[in-house]
């Protein structure tokens, strides 16, 4: 098995790579988008006349969308298996950024528009589902051994494409061009789909060398039913994944303009300095390698919230307290979720679910996300009874209360975890030792044809109450 689950890894993790680089290209390339570009007015670059609205539908259109498909494409896996869902989807992300490169070729502005958000919204279904496929694989060939370290390697892969796009994008548009840029993203997101590829033929490998069906990895077909069955736990992770990143995603995206206003920062500087609450995730590796040797993923989740909400409450109550220092913190919040949160979830639903419980983790982070932004939004639009800096005090109010809205129910998922078996509490050797003897709640995923659906054992009474919903 050690044969194949680290090239499933490293595929996978070039997937991350060439998606998270994609999907941040219109960020770095705003001016030349909005026609505010000097390479635009001097006619060095063809540039296009998008409106600030009409571009902010660019990110919309791929969130909102994402959203809603990602728990389809859960169920699709969990029913079909992940080799051909992952490849169906793969080859969308693939379609929709060439979709998207070539609608800047067209002369008509409105047709190009149109068509831009279309390759927007197909590069977001195809890449959010299978973003979603590949932790279900990863799941599956390292849940019992590195499966923190394993999602973790994903996260530094996806930010090191985030890091090469707002390092090296902008010079190559000015050497090249947005057309040529655009396409050589595309280009790369076809690295990603050869990624895609790999990690699918290993992952058949891996079966076949285990003496298992390369179909369908298991035969019960989804219901309603099966998320009736997830325990209590999973749904409180659920909520708070949801408020947690809701207080971090969009205040990095308004860090610029708050600390501009606050500390009377150059927007470069400004920016530099909200970019570093990422530079932290580079460590997540490390998080993700103790919480699979020493277990306890529980507390390593409760010491996230709490460490962001340190942060909240001193960036409110000391005027000077150095941003650098609260964007470490909210780094190092982000990464111990990021890198450990998501790898809880494999333990508290039944495993024949794992793809449908992390489809519905996606989209209500997703969803999430969006609702925080937009409250930002309506926060920041109050000119004309607040003063700019009450309206930002407003912000860190509401991103603030979500942090510690996060930190209270991280504390009731270590008591519900304590109440039905102490799932998360168990490291990847012990787990493994368990595997050893047969179980209901220690077991590998299956992956062949005629297997049982082995789910964790749930809190009566949570059960209960969501089995009326």
């Amino acid at each position: 098995m050690s044969s194949v689950r680290w090239p499933v890894l490293a595929f996978t993790s070039i997937f991350c790579f060439t998606t998270d680089y994609f999907y941040d290209v219109p960020s770095v390339l705003h001016d030349r988008f909005i026609y505010n570009s000097t390479a635009c007015h001097s006619g060095r670059d063809k540039c296009l006349h998008l409106t600030a609205s009409e571009f902010n539908l660019l990110y919309a259109v791929y969130a909102w969308f994402g959203a809603c498909i990602v728990p389809f494409s859960g169920i699709l896996a969990d029913k079909l298996g992940s080799r051909g869902t992952l490849f169906g989807f793969g080859i969308l992300f693939f379609l929709g950024s060439g979709l998207f490169s070539y609608s800047t070729h067209l002369e008509d502005e409105q047709t190009a528009f149109i068509l831009m958000l279309l390759g927007r919204l197909i590069f977001g279904v195809g890449n959010c589902s299978a973003e979603v496929i590949t932790a279900r694989l990863q799941t599956f060939w390292f849940r019992d051994r590195e499966l923190g370290l394993a999602f973790a390697i994903s996260i530094v892969a996806g930010r090191l494409g985030s890091v090469t796009n707002f390092l090296f994008t902008a010079d190559l548009a000015d050497m090249i061009g947005l057309r040529s840029t655009l396409w050589l993203g595309t280009v790369l997101c076809g690295v990603g789909l050869i990624g895609i590829a790999g990690a699918s033929y290993y992952h058949t490998v891996g079966l076949r060398a285990m003496g298992r069906n390369a179909g369908p990895e298991n035969n019960e077909p989804f219901q309603v039913e099966m998320i009736r069955r997830f325990t209590g736990s999973f749904w409180v992770l659920a909520l708070f994944i949801v408020l947690f990143f809701a207080a971090v995603f969009p205040f990095v995206a308004e860090a610029p303009r708050y600390f501009a206003d606050r500390y009377s920062y150059s927007q470069s500087y400004a920016g530099y300095v909200a970019g570093s609450t990422y530079d932290v995730a580079l460590v997540s590796p490390l998080f993700g390698y103790l919480s699979d040797r020493l277990g306890y993923r529980g507390l390593w989740v409760l010491a996230a919230p709490a460490i962001l909400f340190s942060g909240y409450v001193f960036l409110f109550l000391i005027p000077s307290f150095p941003p650098v220092l609260f964007c470490a913190l909210m780094g190092l919040g982000y990464t111990l979720v990021a890198a450990i949160a998501w790898s809880c979830a494999p333990f508290l639903v039944p495993e024949c679910g794992v793809g449908t419980a992390l489809g519905l983790l996606t989209s209500f982070q997703m969803l999430g996300i969006g609702a925080s932004n937009a409250i930002i939004g309506q926060l920041l639009s109050q000119g004309a009874s607040k003063s700019k800096m009450q309206m930002w005090d407003d912000v860190l109010l509401f991103l603030g209360s979500c942090a510690g809205t996060a930190l209270v129910l991280a504390v009731a998922l270590n008591i519900l975890d304590c109440k039905t078996g102490c799932q998360l509490r168990i490291s990847q050797s012990s787990r493994r030792k368990l595997a050893g003897t047969p179980s209901p709640n220690n077991s590998l995923i299956t992956d062949d044809p005629g297997s049982d659906c082995i789910e964790p054992r749930s809190d009566p009474v949570l059960s209960a109450l969501i089995g009326r919903l």
